[in-house]
């Protein structure tokens, strides 16, 4: 079976994007209304290529990274913003998006319960 399937997926009205914790060099988009019908679908893009961040941080091109890079990422992000008083966002999620974050569970899970759209503000 699976090890560790988290799956994140974003869909909305111009496209959607799926990532796997299983497969992490990959990232899966699909552009709606991009392409012609016939060619339509996901797309797999390897970000493991030269020109995606962080790549000459690590192996060299082709090889995959790992669970343990991640977090590598993240503590890299938080010091270089330390000693270098360098912007988090957008690689770090700040104060506003996990309040807008929190504003929109709280709304789905009121919409949940009342079966009606709920109105969302910030």
């Amino acid at each position: 079976g699976r090890k560790n399937c988290n799956i994140v997926e974003i869909n909305g009205e111009k496209g959607s994007i799926w990532w796997d914790l299983e497969n992490m060099n990959n990232l899966h988009v699909y552009w709606a209304d991009e392409e012609p019908a016939d060619t339509r679908g996901f797309h797999c893009i390897n970000v493991t290529e030269s020109y995606h961040p962080y790549y000459d941080k690590w192996w060299p091109h082709g090889h995959i990274i790992g669970w343990e890079n991640t977090f590598v990422h993240t503590a890299y992000n938080m010091v270089n913003a330390v000693v270098n008083d360098a912007k988090l966002e957008p690689m770090v999620a700040t104060f506003e998006d996990g309040y807008r974050t929190a504003v929109i569970c709280d709304a789905m899970l009121q919409s949940a319960k009342s079966g009606k759209k709920e109105e969302i503000s910030y």
